[in-house]
């Protein structure tokens, strides 16, 4: 991964970037998915992240990118510093771009289960997507048996962005206007803790740049945890589909392996 000039890490937004592991982590996975041999040829837009280093590194990759902020804040704050005219991602996650705008759309952590509709939003990243496009979206798992939903508090409606899809719900919610192609994941169980205590900060209205540093030790205690804490699940999924065209999908039409619809299969993997 490219390092940044002695200009740009003094910016907040790479200092981070570089303070909170699971924006590394989450970009890691990104790369992992996206077929990077092709993404100079690809119109590309990422949707949400918290800090523009993330965008300005995907964009290092090759490919043309345009950006969505999830506020105004982060819109000026990504304008500034990827140098370029940022919007933002529309409050019922309308994507204020033409049809078959793009080749690959990546959406940021959380973005999902904080809109009001989750099933709209993907339709609408069906919408601007071409032919077989692709998309790349991460959410927060929910799994049997996992001691993380007490931690989170639950998932209940009232509580939006620590929300968590299981993997056959996410393969549930693609189904009518994509194809999983591929899943990975990252967040194991104590640096999901951190991260999980890092979302009720910035909700009780903290800034993320002020988060950052406190928090510096308990990730780092986190990552030590978590090396022995084997067989620990990763606690967010990072999925990519592949588009085409919308249909609906009822259950009865799915075929069954080992009990699972064939999607599910893929996501289990």
């Amino acid at each position: 991964m490219d390092t940044p000039s002695s200009e740009t890490t003094k910016s907040p937004a790479v200092r981070r970037f570089e303070e909170l592991p699971p924006l590394r982590q989450e970009l890691e996975a990104v790369l992992r998915l996206l077929p990077l041999r092709h993404l100079p040829g690809l119109t590309c837009l990422d949707i949400g992240f918290p800090t523009p280093e993330i965008s300005r590194r995907l964009r290092a990759r090759g490919g043309a990118w345009r950006t969505l902020a999830r506020s105004p804040a982060f819109a000026e704050e990504a304008s500034a510093f990827l140098g370029e005219p940022v919007s933002c991602l529309g409050a019922s996650g309308a994507i204020p771009f033409p049809d078959r705008s793009f080749d690959a759309v990546v959406v940021a952590l959380d973005i999902l289960s904080a809109l009001p509709d989750d099933a709209a939003f993907v339709k609408e990243c069906n919408r601007v997507l071409r032919p077989a496009g692709l998309l790349l979206l991460s959410v927060s798992a929910r799994r049997v048996f996992s001691l993380v939903p007490a931690f989170r508090g639950g998932n209940a409606p009232s509580d939006p962005l620590l929300a968590a899809y299981t993997e056959p719900a996410l393969c549930q919610l693609l189904k009518n206007g994509f194809d999983v192609d591929a899943i990975d994941g990252f967040s194991p169980f104590f640096t999901e803790l951190v991260r999980i205590r890092a979302l009720r900060m910035l909700r009780s209205g903290l800034g993320p740049d002020e988060i950052a540093p406190r928090l510096r030790r308990a990730f780092s205690a986190a990552r030590f945890f978590d090396r022995f804490a084997f067989g620990s699940r990763r606690n967010v999924l990072s999925v990519l589909a592949r588009r085409r065209q919308w249909s609906s999908r009822g259950s009865s039409s799915d075929a069954f392996v080992g009990g699972r619809s064939i999607g599910a299969n893929v996501l289990f993997r």
